[in-house]
């Protein structure tokens, strides 16, 4: 098994030999890492780079990440009058389709695998595009983060933008809505309102993909009907609410872990003490996972992209460039390092 760990200073590929990770390779070092995939169809590895002197770059490799080519990067037609400021997210999609979701929001496709990319404009000139507001790290632009494809309809795409919410299409792209019932913005004046909400992050159930989480500037909901509805599962006891990253059990749509720090203003673990929270009832109640994670003075917070899951492993990384892995999901922890830099994206590999 590999573990790609995308940080502010560059690519980590590590190497699991049963027992102990090892460092196998060091790519684009000193570059900040925005995205990192692995389609499972070709078995090309996508990386994405967002310098904020260069701009967006995209790099990909084809013999398992030990050599890498740039292709050229989308770019928004020139009566836009945009700039592809960052590039958040990357999917492939059935026959050559590959979509990126990017700053500005946006989402771009390719039907050529990479090759070349074209906006979608339905979305990113959608009519709710004066409610869409800045997403994070004091930017001032939206941003598409999260991009689903439904197994059961590849033309049926779901996207999350951090400040609008959800939207849906079912035509590949070419029209969209919003698809927000039952979420709640406290931020807002109206906090159920269409359009303005925050997921932090979206994930679909492998095993029934009618069912989408997503962790929430809010807190943390659920769908069953793919994601038109949602039902807020958020931890009762006020523990596991605000975070950004979240992963769900391959096999049963009821389980899921996450990460949460305080609160939106006070980023941090709870008392300064690392935990993850795991659900195995759908959400009904939460459960804290500490054993081997460090309960005094800690300041992380993990990212959006920042934990995966594979079988009974789970691995997530911080922004403090703290790197934990478990073989038991989630009940005991053993550090794989300390010392990266801030920890923005974790793919493990087979």
């Amino acid at each position: 098994m590999r573990l790609l760990a995308g940080t502010d200073k560059g690519l980590i590929i590590y190497q699991w030999d049963g027992h102990t990770w090892s460092v196998q390779a060091i790519h684009f070092l000193g570059m900040p890492i925005g995205a990192v995939y692995s389609d499972p169809i070709t078995g090309h590895c996508w990386v994405a780079i967002n310098h904020k002197h260069w701009g967006a770059k995209l790099h990909r490799s084809s013999d398992g990440g030990r050599h890498w080519d740039e292709v050229a990067a989308p770019v928004f037609p020139p009566h836009e009058g945009q700039t592809v400021k960052s590039i958040w997210t990357i999917r492939t999609g059935p026959g050559n389709r590959m979509y990126l979701g990017v700053e500005p929001a946006a989402l771009f496709v390719s039907e050529d695998q990479g090759q070349s990319f074209r906006l979608l404009p339905a979305l990113s000139g959608h009519a709710s595009r004066d409610k869409w507001m800045g997403g994070g790290k004091g930017s001032k632009d939206p941003f598409l983060h999260t991009i689903l494809i439904d197994p059961d309809n590849t033309a049926h795409l779901t996207v999350g933008i951090s400040c609008a919410g959800v939207f849906q299409s079912w035509d590949e792209g070419e029209t969209w809505q919003p698809t927000n019932h039952g979420l709640v913005a406290n931020y807002l004046p109206n906090p159920r309102a269409d359009v303005g909400h925050d997921p932090h992050v979206l994930r679909i159930s492998c095993q029934n993909p009618s069912v989408i989480w997503q962790q929430n500037h809010c807190g943390i909901f659920r769908s069953f009907d793919k994601g038109l509805t949602w039902i807020d599962v958020t931890d009762s006891n006020k523990n596991a609410v605000y975070g950004f990253a979240m992963v769900i059990d391959e096999s049963d749509d009821q389980r899921a872990w996450v990460v949460p720090a305080q609160s939106d203003f006070l980023r941090i673990p709870h008392h300064n003490a690392l935990t993850v929270y795991t659900t195995t009832n759908g959400g009904k109640d939460w459960h804290p996972l500490t054993s081997g994670l460090p309960q005094l003075d800690s300041f992380d917070l993990v990212l959006r992209d920042a934990m995966d899951k594979q079988g009974p492993h789970l691995v997530f990384g911080t922004n403090n460039g703290n790197l934990y892995h478990s073989v038991d999901e989630g009940n005991h922890w053993q550090t794989v390092t300390q010392n990266l830099s801030t920890i923005r994206v974790v793919s493990l590999q087979a």
